[in-house]
């Protein structure tokens, strides 16, 4: 996940390196072909094209094809009494104008959804030759499309919403050409008989008119990497806002992405109008809101909650299929050069910052990046019990350093943000973390939850940390790295395909090549023959001799990942695993034990580990477990469970339901969610 580039000091990786030669081809092809067995973990890369130009989703808004303007049952209707042909133009202006007349004396549904009909069929007719004509006209479609809906539910007409929804679109499409739609704004629409302005709104909790920089329609793209789709019908228009830099230098815009795009619905109300739109007296005022449909789904129409249209997928494969994202280029540079992803490196919000949300941090694994929890991101924020009270944080590290060193990065970049955004540390919220890593990122996140003791600098020498020689910024990166104290805000870990045990395709030809390729950078080589200089015979002889990657971090014989199993958690920590178990079959089913393909069952399971609250077996692969059904159910009812764990307090009204909730979702793709259109 790419951001601006910040430029931050790297002090000495507490492993031996080593400069080597470049590597050939063939042993670059031999280790890209290794490390497909072992199952990196990166994903998709193109997320979501946009419809053909000449199919687009709102082709629905016009009759373009047809000789005349189709006009519904129910406009024929209330047209045919009075003797004027609706799909004649200059007889349709007339008949417009009629009802008009007729709407001043009675508020009728049916005639206000002709009206709303009859005027998108004039603007449609003027759209290329007049356009301030057809912005009138849709305009007046869309005051008559709410009044209409504003109408007692019996006695609604069968389209109205759709009625409504096409004409709003239609005109947000041509204000959009104009540069209009811009938050705050006031903008004057020319009515044929009436003055009319439309005031532009941003209905956001988090959001600001100042992250509103642009937008495009969710319905002008087709979702192509994501498996649900998270869409429910309703009123309004769904929109793609994007924020693509922040208008002022603050210490918190580093933790959010360039171009960040969030999900909007577009609706209109009509706040004063005459009683007729033929009268000459009075005007008409509109109100665009931009309901940002994270924080609600509903909104009031003429004191009626009524459902928003709302599209949470679309704006998020969207960001994601930036040219800049391309998560295999991050997740590989990452791995074969750690020292380049480096200024990227840390924490990263795709919303902003909610002191009353729950953080959610996910971790990925080998040869990955955070673009690999989409999946989950997606379905866990598609339920309005989980995006209510809780906020995902991703972390983006570079997966060729051990483990270890990502993790007291890891550290430190969670004490700063916690500084950043809550500097006195009265978010109850933030003390409720829970973290949740894939594969490699598993063990970093377990790491964020144990006291390390001295057994961590035990492994590396034998002699008192105190009698080291090292300038203070090398004394203070050895001692962050090897002593630490389990973190009093998280709370719970959920692991999953985590290499507990190592993994077997962590072995010495993975191991021998990982050294070739993996590059460290000279200034650090230099630092740590200084270390070795002034400090002879004080470190153990294995952790001098050679370079350690994050391949040698994973062998089954690390004693790392021995000192890690032993370390006592923090009393108030829950641990949570998933463990996979593909079916046998194919090319590694004939020589690979029960496991998910990379990571045993040995290996991956806890079953001995204190505290350890839920462990489930997911029939999948490596590569996609954490994307399973299966998993993303798990992690969603960890959370509740979770939220029920708090007692009396703001999260405690769900208690009841979530003990009922069952241990696994329909794997099958959604596409509608909930809602149906009239």
């Amino acid at each position: 996940m790419r951001a601006r580039v910040r430029r931050v000091s790297r002090p000495l990786y507490a492993v031996p390196v080593t400069c080597r030669t470049r590597p050939t081809p063939a042993t670059l092809a031999l280790f890209v072909v290794a490390i497909a067995l072992a199952g990196g973990c990166a994903s998709h890369e193109k997320w979501i094209e946009r419809r053909p130009p000449d199919q687009p989703f709102a082709s629905r808004l016009f009759w373009s094809t047809a000789a005349q303007p189709e006009l519904s049952a129910a406009t024929l209707a209330v047209a045919q009494p009075r003797g004027l042909d609706p799909a004649d133009s200059a007889q349709r202006e007339q008949l417009l104008a009629l009802l008009e007349q007729e709407a001043h004396s009675r508020l009728s549904p049916d005639l206000e959804f002709a009206l709303s009909e009859l005027a998108a069929a004039q603007a449609q007719e003027h759209a290329e030759t007049d356009p301030d004509a057809a912005v009138g006209f849709y305009a007046e479609s869309l005051v008559h499309g709410y009044r209409a809906l504003a109408a007692d539910e019996r006695q609604r007409i069968p389209g109205t919403t759709r009625r409504y929804n096409e004409s709003l679109e239609a005109l947000l499409r041509i204000l959009r050409e104009r540069d209009q739609v811009r938050p705050g704004a006031l903008v004057p629409l020319p009515l044929t008989h009436s003055a009319c302005s439309i005031a532009i709104e941003l209905h956001s909790k988090r959001w600001t008119e100042a992250d509103f920089q642009g937008f495009e329609f969710a319905g002008d793209f087709q979702v192509l990497a994501l498996r649900n789709h998270y869409h429910t019908s309703g009123v309004g228009t769904p929109l793609i806002g994007v924020r693509f830099h922040p208008d002022r230098d603050h210490p918190q815009d580093k933790y959010y992405p360039r171009k960040l795009c969030y999900p909007l619905t577009a609706v209109a109300r009509a706040e004063s109008y005459p009683p007729s739109l033929a009268a000459p007296e009075g005007g008409v005022r509109l109100v665009l809101e931009l309901h940002d449909t994270t924080d609600h789904e509903t909104f009031d129409l003429a004191g009626q909650r009524r459902p928003l249209e709302t599209d949470l997928t679309t704006p998020l494969a969207y960001y994601l299929d930036q040219p800049d994202l391309h998560e295999k280029d991050v997740s590989t540079i990452g791995l074969l050069q750690p020292d380049s992803v480096k200024p990227l490196e840390g924490l990263y919000l795709l919303e902003p910052y909610d002191p009353d949300r729950i953080p959610v941090v996910m971790v990925h694994g080998l040869w990955s990046s955070p673009a690999t929890w989409m999946e989950m991101f997606n379905d866990l924020r598609s339920d309005p019990r989980v995006r209510s009270r809780y906020q995902f944080w991703f972390y983006l590290y570079p997966t060729g350093n051990p483990f270890w060193v990502s993790a007291a990065k890891m550290r430190t970049d969670l004490a700063q943000l916690r500084t950043t955004f809550d500097p006195g540390g009265r978010a109850f919220a933030l003390d409720q973390t829970i973290l949740v890593g894939h594969s490699m990122g598993g063990l970093i996140s377990r790491l964020q939850s144990v006291d390390s003791d001295h057994e961590f600098w035990r492994l590396v020498s034998d002699r008192q940390f105190e009698e080291l020689d090292a300038d203070p910024e090398v004394r203070d990166y050895l001692s962050n790295l090897f002593y630490f104290q389990p973190s009093a805000s998280v709370q719970r870990v959920v692991t999953i395909g985590t290499p507990h045990r190592g993994s077997r395709f962590a072995n010495g030809f993975t191991q021998w090549v990982g050294a070739k390729l993996i590059a460290f950078p000279m200034q650090e080589m230099a630092k740590r023959q200084e270390l070795f200089r002034r400090n002879p015979g004080f470190f153990h002889p294995r952790m001098a001799a050679r370079v350690m990657t994050s391949i040698d971090s994973l062998s089954p014989e690390s004693p790392m990942l021995h000192a890690l199993l032993a370390a006592k958690p923090g009393p108030w920590v829950r641990y949570h695993n998933v463990v996979g178990d593909q079916p046998r079959s194919g090319l590694t089913g004939w020589f690979s034990s029960r496991g998910d393909g990379v990571v045993s069952l040995d290996s991956a399971r806890l079953d001995d580990l204190p505290q350890l609250a839920s462990q489930i077996i997911v029939p999948e692969d490596h590569v996609t477990l954490h994307r399973h059904p299966q998993s993303i159910a798990e992690v969603r009812r960890v959370l509740m469970e979770h939220l029920a764990s708090l007692g009396p307090n703001r999260y405690a009204d769900l208690n009841a339901e979530i003990r009922n909730l069952p241990p696994v979702i329909d794997q099958r793709p959604v596409r509608l969610v909930s809602g149906v259109m009239d």
